[in-house]
């Protein structure tokens, strides 16, 4: 499941046609708890041979497939390395990888390089063909990424206004920006 959800290897989560809404809320110098649900196109799942590994129980997963999705709500606390690197924490890191670090004084950094979305996308093999194939496809569809927190520091996303979250938001859009629009890393210094 994490797979998916924190890391985000792009091409899988856009060929799967994967709608993600996470929250990550930091709870202690080491623990977080990693709320949400991840949904694709039921068509998409069966085509997958119906694999339901994105959505592993003992991640916190519970997999619901009705006629026309899939989805997986997931609810797991763990300690920063169980969240990032469930598979252990000699696990190879993925094309994307995220992470959680102390900084002490009750801060942790929460750090998602979402630029490799649209580098990964515009590629030097990248079909335009494709690429406006997956464009239709995934019209309507979206990643939303929350931290939440006692207090958010700071923030490249939008922090509530109540100061407890930041949140962005990726949609068809953000995918396939050019380089020079597309969106930034999600880095967010959060209170607990």
């Amino acid at each position: 499941m994490r797979k998916i959800l924190f890391i985000l290897p792009a091409a899988l989560a856009l060929s799967a046609c994967i709608e993600v809404d996470l929250s990550l809320e930091i709870l202690d110098e080491d623990t977080a708890r990693m709320t949400g649900f991840m949904q694709m196109q039921r068509q998409f799942y069966d085509m997958s041979g119906g694999d339901d590994s994105f959505c592993a129980e003992e991640d916190g997963g519970t997999l619901t497939v009705t006629d026309t999705h899939a989805r997986c709500d997931f609810d797991q606390t763990g300690t920063y390395e169980e969240i990032m690197r469930p598979d252990g924490v000699d696990a190879p890191a993925d094309d994307m990888q995220g992470s959680i670090t102390y900084l002490g004084h009750n801060r942790t950094q929460v750090l998602l390089p979402l630029s490799t979305i649209a580098e990964d996308l515009a590629g030097e093999d990248a079909d335009p063909a494709m690429m406006a194939m997956m464009r239709q496809m995934l019209a309507g569809m979206s990643i939303n990424l929350s931290v939440t927190g006692a207090r958010i520091e700071s923030s490249s996303g939008v922090i509530s206004d109540d100061g407890t979250r930041a949140t962005i938001t990726l949609d068809v859009d953000s995918y396939f920006a050019p380089a020079a629009e597309a969106p930034g890393d999600f880095d967010t210094i959060v209170e607990f």
